[in-house]
């Protein structure tokens, strides 16, 4: 099973409520794959206005173009990517609650 969807799975079935450290070993590990991912999304985006303007001067509109583009394995990666960069976000952003709660815990605690 691949980290995104291990942790999603954590994450759904509250395995972290009890585990500070857990939390923010796999915190790391988005972090990571969301560099990753962006480094592929940069590439794609580098590659997509000669792309897409080449695409433009075949048919009669933007969005015509735009669904031509959309439709390229490089349009397709994208919109891809950007949807598991924001499952990626939101993610983190849950851990980083889970990690705030548990420090807000232990402090009350000592």
């Amino acid at each position: 099973m691949d980290n995104l969807k291990r942790i999603g799975e954590a994450l759904r079935g509250g395995e972290y409520s009890s585990n500070p450290q857990g939390c923010a070993e796999d915190r790391a590990i988005l972090a990571g794959e969301y560099a990753f991912i962006m480094g592929q999304l940069e590439d794609i985006l580098t590659r997509k206005s000669a792309i897409w303007n080449e695409m433009r001067r075949n048919v009669k509109s933007d969005t015509s173009a735009d669904r031509a583009y959309e439709a390229t394995e490089d349009g397709t990666n994208e919109q891809g990517l950007r949807l598991r960069a924001k499952s990626i976000e939101k993610m983190m952003s849950a851990l980083s609650s889970l990690i705030q709660i548990a420090q807000g815990q232990a402090m009350n605690i000592h």
